[in-house]
């Protein structure tokens, strides 16, 4: 029986992935869940997505990162003031190395492919269960105000958002992918949300590179963000669900 396992932001830094998952042994029995910002900032976060897709045991739940690539990226219209005010926001969240490897190094069939895949990714996973225990997996922050409530589908993924008023569909965005927890937050008992977004040393100035424990939460954004900047004060990390064992590489 394979083991479950759950990483975060890894933003382009491939060559880190790739190692975590010989550092965790990952085999076609284990499950991975990827919490969004696989992309931008760093060089490799088409080669990061391209892997994933290809495999059936990894889940990606999409990031603010992946929302602002997919604002892009799927407009009809590549021209226009709309476009260059959505191409300026990802640009200057570090999308402008995502954008050219998009658009300059995938053809044209294997770009409606990743966005097919990306527009099937789920927003959040609210109940899953590893060994008895129930975690609430997301991006930045649960949807704790019922914003999803309007969507009849069982996952609820980016092409969900069609379901919900356009009002509805940017409360709900804004909730799962852009707002931070607050250190003084508590989530209820019974489940444990874990989630990424914000990098850890935000709360733990003083140990920057590990996995912060908060109440009934636990973020496990370490700072890739940093590295793919050159600043080697981050490193990735891998939580094991079934015993809550902590990985990391640097």
């Amino acid at each position: 029986m394979g083991h479950t396992y759950v990483m975060s932001d890894m933003h382009g830094m491939y060559d880190l992935y790739r190692r975590m998952l010989k550092e965790i042994s990952f085999s076609e029995e284990d499950t991975l869940y990827v919490l969004g910002d696989v992309v931008d900032r760093g060089r490799d976060g088409i080669k990061i997505l391209l892997d994933i897709m290809e495999r059936d045991n990894v889940t990606l739940i999409l990031g603010n990162h992946e929302a602002m690539m997919l604002d892009v990226v799927t407009m009809e219209d590549l021209s226009g003031p709309l476009y260059e005010e959505r191409m300026f926001r990802w640009e200057k969240n570090g999308g402008g190395v995502t954008a050219h490897h998009y658009f300059g190094g995938l053809g044209y069939k294997d770009q409606a492919r990743l966005i097919a895949y990306l527009e099937s990714c789920p927003l959040f996973l609210h109940n899953v269960v590893v060994n008895g225990r129930r975690f609430y997996l997301v991006h930045a922050y649960p949807d704790d105000k019922g914003y999803a409530d309007g969507i009849t589908d069982e996952t609820i993924s980016w092409n969900s958002l069609i379901q919900l008023t356009p009002e509805y569909q940017k409360k709900l965005r804004d909730q799962l992918m852009w707002t931070r927890i607050d250190k003084e937050n508590e989530f209820p008992e019974g489940q444990t949300v874990i989630f990424g977004h914000t990098p850890t040393l935000w709360y733990q100035a003083g140990s920057p590179m590990r996995f912060w424990h908060g109440r009934n939460c636990i973020d496990i954004d370490c700072g890739c963000s940093y590295l793919a900047h050159e600043n080697k004060q981050g490193c990735l990390g891998c939580l094991r669900l079934d015993d809550m064992k902590e990985f990391y590489i640097s």
